[in-house]
């Protein structure tokens, strides 16, 4: 019988967080977010900066609701069949959402208390959220999630960091060019746009740190918890925090 994923990357052993999880599985493991935000979006009058995509869907589709929600829809099952056939006789088990997301809350937790502890401490001041409602907060987190790490950490980091070792870059220097480089992106592009915050030191360094330390948590441990410790980072800054 085919393993799954976890037990391929070493559950039950010592040395099993050293890996990362199974792609496919994680890519999986990320459309509920992309569902919430996605049809969240809907309900609110926000948009995460880096979706690229739901303006240009909603004008092909004539700003029909009913026709956007049946193409994410079928976006999303469509996720799931390419996944379910890529892994061919390799199961994806659906209970490996639970160690992941624990795992990403220990991580938004850490982040928390880590990358916000040493912006206060290297400035004396904090970022804060802003006001909106509770579902306005769930949606905007987890288009934040889902979108920035696709478009920050897979797209510009992990491409990045392929592209430069392509080129004759050592590993070590790919990693740190990209990662930099990614991170400074991550954060700039929170200060454009109509929505964009006004630039302040504080945040721009809160935002880097915090960019620098979800690509390790790409590198180290996959999109899937990736998305997940972005996700639940935001939402404890907006309910806890």
């Amino acid at each position: 019988m085919a393993r799954s994923a976890i037990e391929r990357n070493g559950r039950g052993r010592p040395g099993g967080l050293a890996k990362r999880h199974d792609p496919l599985t994680g890519l999986v493991m990320t459309v509920p977010v992309f569902l919430v935000y996605h049809l969240g979006i809907l309900l609110v009058d926000l948009r995460n900066g880096a979706d690229l995509v739901t303006g240009v869907a909603l004008a092909l589709l004539d700003f029909s609701s009913l026709a956007y929600v049946a193409v994410t829809l079928a976006f999303a099952a469509g996720i799931v069949g390419a996944a379910a056939w890529l892994r061919g006789r390799s199961r994806i088990e659906p209970r490996e959402l639970v160690p992941v997301l624990l795992e990403s809350l220990v991580l938004a937790m850490l982040m928390a208390f880590t990358v916000g502890l040493a912006v206060e401490r290297l400035f004396a001041a904090q970022v804060g959220p802003r006001p909106l409602g509770p579902l306005e907060k769930l949606v905007m987190a987890c288009g934040a999630g889902f979108h920035e790490e696709l478009l920050f950490r897979v797209v510009l980091f992990g491409g990045g960091v392929e592209l430069l070792r392509r080129v004759g870059r050592s590993p070590l220097r790919a990693l740190l060019v990209a990662g930099v480089v990614s991170s400074l992106l991550f954060s700039a592009a929170h200060y454009v746009g109509s929505l964009g915050d006004a630039l302040r030191a504080t945040s721009f360094v809160f935002r880097f740190l915090s960019g620098a330390f979800l690509a390790a948590v790409y590198r180290l441990r996959g999109f899937a918890v990736a998305v997940y410790t972005h996700t639940l980072y935001d939402l404890l800054v907006f309910f806890v925090l």
